[in-house]
């Protein structure tokens, strides 16, 4: 089985419709959590997801919409397009969103937004934080998001490695695989990020593909939100 994974679309429905255009022959598709959050297209985003009814994991952006007590924990222009968000889309998408799971399993792989040890919130980012997260995983495999930066974090020998490149990467756990971001990549590189995960093969390719930043840019501007949401867009960070 082909199976696209995605992550962090972020309101960028742009990004989100590049990803859809790009997609090689697959048979489905995972999204591993914040649909919502900095961009200024909520609605379309969500609602295609929510149609397509792809297997959608709980991210920090997705449940702060649902409980406000968690915007204690995001900076002030990162609560504001939250709240802006939660007017946007409503009670009942707001309680679509509260109601994804944090964790879930597909072929012996575990699904998390962030972390093992922590499905919601943790970012996995260096080396110390990978090695604590793959002694979680008793040699099996990880997909998550989250820190929008794409790699694979595996051990070779008692040393934690990153991996990411073109061409399909085969996967032996313990590994924990990030697809990087939909709408928001932060590895200085503007495109968006997703992956192919081969079931049987046992492998997993990283693909990029450009959009119109300028119409994402656009949405968050006419929708008031912090700029710097849309300046970002331009670099990848």
């Amino acid at each position: 089985m082909r199976v696209a994974i995605i992550s962090d679309i972020h309101a960028n429905w742009p990004a989100l419709e590049a990803v859809l255009d790009d997609l090689p022959a697959i048979d489905d598709v995972i999204c591993l959590g914040d649909v919502v959050g900095y961009g200024g297209n909520p609605i379309q985003c969500l609602d295609y997801v929510r149609n397509r009814q792809w297997l959608t994991l709980l991210g920090n952006h997705d449940l702060a919409c649902a409980d406000r007590d968690v915007l204690d924990w995001f900076n002030d222009d990162a609560a504001t397009a939250i709240r802006w968000t939660v007017e946007q889309i409503g009670p009942e998408r707001v309680d679509w969103l509260g109601a994804r799971p944090p964790t879930d399993r597909r072929d012996g792989a575990l699904l998390v937004h962030a972390s093992p040890r922590s499905p919601v919130f943790e970012y996995v980012m260096d080396a110390e934080s990978a090695a604590a997260n793959l002694s979680e995983l008793d040699g099996g495999l990880c997909f998550h998001g989250h820190s929008h930066l794409p790699g694979v974090f595996r051990m070779d020998g008692d040393r934690v490695r990153h991996h990411y490149g073109a061409g399909p990467i085969e996967l032996h756990g313990p590994a924990l695989v990030n697809p990087g971001s939909v709408g928001q990549p932060r590895d200085r590189d503007p495109d968006s990020s997703y992956g192919i995960w081969d079931t049987e093969a046992g492998t997993f390719e990283f693909r990029r593909v450009g959009y119109d930043r300028l119409a994402a840019q656009k949405a968050i501007m006419e929708a008031g939100l912090p700029a710097r949401f849309a300046h970002r867009l331009e670099f990848g960070y």
